[in-house]
Parts: C-alpha cells; structure tokens; sequence
C-alpha cells in the first residue's frame, strides 16, 4: 500500500511560479491539453516548501532575479525534492547551468521558449520524477518487508531456542552409571533442533534400555518427533514399571520399534526413522538389540578388536506391517559400544561411506578412555557448524568413567 506522502507526489500537479514572459501560446492551457491539473503563483518567498513538493512539477521563472534567486528557492527545498523544479531563464552561461543542475535540477529552459521546448522540458521533468516516485516506493515496501522479515525471524529464532530448550530437557541429563556400566552421549545439531536423539534409562534396577535415532530432515518438524519417541519410551516404560512386568523387560527391546513405527504412521507425518535401539541385563551382561536400518552400525571394541555389530531391519514409518529382529550377545568384563549417527560420517575423511566407515573402525579402535576422549579422536569437539545432525551414543563396561 502506498503512503499518502506518495500518492500526492505521483499526481500530475503542476505549478507555474513567478512571472511568465510573453509566448505565441497559453502556458496553462498547453499543459491543462498535455493531462496537467495546474495551479500559479507569482511569488515563491510565499510558498513553503512542503508546499511546493505537493507538486509533480514546479516550473519557475525568477523574472530579474536570475540563477540566483533560482538557486535561493534550490537550497529551501530537500535533496530528494530539488527535481521537481524546471527554471526558466531569460540568460545563462553554461557554467551556471551546470551549477544548477549539479544541485537538483534537471532541466533548464532558456528564453525564447516554444511550446515545443516546453513539452520536451516537462516530459523530461515528469520521467524522472516518476521513476524516483517508483524506486522510493520500492525501496519503501522493501524497508517494509525486510523489517516484517527481520522481525519474523527474530520470533522464529526465539521459538527455536526455546523448542531447543524444551528438547535438551528430554535429554538425559548425565552420564548413566551402574554396576561398571556407563551411559552418555553427544548431540551437535545442525540448526537449534535437532533430528538425533538419544535415551537411555534404568528399569527395576537392572535393565538398561537406550535407543540413538535419527529422524528424517531437519528442524522443528524432526524435533517434534523425538519429542514423541521420548513420550513412547516414557509411557512404556512406566506401564511395566507400574505393573511390575518384569518378564516383558526381559525381552526389551522386542516390540519396541514395532509400537514406535505404528505410532508414526499414525502421525501422519510423512516422517522416517533410523534407529538402534538396545536393553542391557546388568545381572546376566547379555545385551538385546534390534536395528531399523542404522547407518553406521554401532561400533563393538573389545580388547584390540573392532567390529561392527551384525544385524538388519527396515526404517520407521514406512511399512504398517514390518517386524524387526532381535540380536543377541554376552557382553565382556571390558567392552566399548559406540553408535554414531550418519552425520558423524561426513565429517571423516572418505570418498564413500565404505571409507568413512573404515575410518571410523580404525579411529576407534586406537582410542582408549573415557567418552570425551573419544569425542577427541572423532574431532567432535571442533565442531561448530555441521550440515548433518552429528550424535553419539556410547556404552562401556570396565572402561574410565
């Protein structure tokens, strides 16, 4: 929408001021024929200069006072408003016409003038002006949008910290702890949400039950669906709990990808999921594990070997139907399981994934400690803006704390 101020600058208003010397045709009536709606004044020390910007055009001839009472009536008006003035002069020298136009003008007429000069001379005039009035009035709703653009993404920033907030609050909190075992993680999102996540809790004090996911994407529509695997751990969770059904843990994870993939479909949101989701008896040390096409898959060290864990199944919210498997094996006194989602990758040397994943073996398998220690080697720790969502899930036993 236009403003005011500019609605009565592109009207054909035109102003004939001072005394008009004799012509072979009717000034006002030449321009009235050209779609001129035109006022005079003999005086300009009458008008105001908000006055004088009413009009589109304002052409004006000093009479004896010359270029200098041109340039009097100049200096009263703005930069921005010196172009809507059209002198007429009954002499001038080149250097003085060039004084004038260097201040603002665009055009001088010089006496005699015809009415041909005449309709040049406005034609001129009016052009320019109407392509000022066009780039003020783009600029104007450009200065618009930026500012309504600049405050939306202020709100939207502020909503993504707090979103961010609200999701790190889901996140545990500190490393898990437990009979030799030790839970902790790693998360660097690529925006302010992240589409990794991470749980980890202990059941009836003996069962570690954990998932890495990644949801597909990025941002606040990713970030809503780990909000909502949380919320499924949570509750199923709580039921067993509050049943006392420890046969059901004994199976963990079995059945748990099944019920998260339903619920996602039942979303409707045209979302996937990878994940590795596992459960530790820290009585019998046998870890259960079920994999929806993780990629990479968890790394196993074990002394000086390395490997990656076997196993297969479909990703999340794709197939009503599909069922994934559950591995099996007898943990070690002295053992380190680290997940990693697929946006770690990217930032290991490699011209493919079979390189990056060679890599990743090789690195972790020369790297001895603690969780941070291994966030070193892997370079975690000099990541400040990824492209990918890059996360960490590792679980030793026997290791540093």
């Amino acid at each position: 929408m236009l403003t005011e101020v500019y609605v009565k600058q592109y009207t054909k208003n035109l102003l004939l001021l001072g005394h008009f010397p004799a012509a072979e045709f009717d000034w006002k009536q030449v321009l009235e024929d050209a779609g001129w709606s035109v006022d005079s004044h003999s005086a300009a020390d009458q008008l105001t200069p908000e006055a004088l910007t009413n009009y589109t055009i304002v052409i004006y001839h000093p009479g004896d006072g010359g270029r200098g009472s041109v340039i009097d009536l100049l200096l009263r008006l703005d930069r921005h408003d010196r172009s809507c003035l059209l002198p007429i002069l009954d002499a001038a020298t080149a250097d003085e016409i060039v004084q004038l136009i260097r201040k603002g003008v665009v055009d001088v007429l010089l006496n005699p003038v015809t009415q041909a000069d005449l309709e040049k001379a406005v034609s001129r005039v009016y052009s320019l002006q109407k392509m000022r009035f066009n780039n003020r009035t783009y600029r104007h709703e450009l200065e618009r949008a930026n500012q309504e653009l600049t405050e939306s993404l202020k709100i939207l920033k502020m909503d993504q910290i707090a979103g961010r907030e609200v999701q790190k609050s889901l996140l545990p909190g500190e490393p898990l702890q437990y009979k030799g075992y030790t839970v902790t993680h790693t998360i660097i999102p690529s925006l302010y949400l992240s589409g990794d996540f991470v749980a980890y809790n202990l059941t009836f004090d003996r069962y570690i039950l954990f998932f890495l996911a990644d949801v597909s994407g990025h941002g606040a529509s990713s970030a809503f669906v780990t909000i909502l695997l949380r919320f499924i751990l949570k509750r199923i969770i709580s039921k067993h709990v509050r049943n006392n059904d420890v046969t059901a843990l004994l199976r963990a994870p079995e059945g748990f990808i099944e019920h998260v993939n339903r619920q996602l479909l039942a979303t409707g949101l045209e979302k996937q999921i990878t994940m590795f989701a596992g459960a530790i008896n820290t009585d019998t040390h046998i870890l259960r594990y079920a994999v929806a096409a993780q990629m990479p898959m968890p790394v196993f060290i074990s002394g000086n070997d390395a490997r990656f864990l076997p196993g297969k199944g479909k990703i999340i919210g794709l197939f009503e139907d599909a069922t994934w498997e559950i591995e099996e094996i007898v943990l070690p006194e002295k053992f380190r399981l680290v997940m990693v989602s697929d946006g770690l990758l990217e930032t290991l040397p490699g011209k493919d994934m079979a390189e990056q994943e060679q890599n990743l073996i090789e690195i972790l398998a020369s790297t001895s400690g603690d969780h941070d220690s291994i966030c070193r080697a892997l370079g975690l720790d000099k990541l400040v803006e990824v492209c990918d969502d890059v996360s960490m899930l590792s679980i030793s036993r026997g290791e540093e704390a």
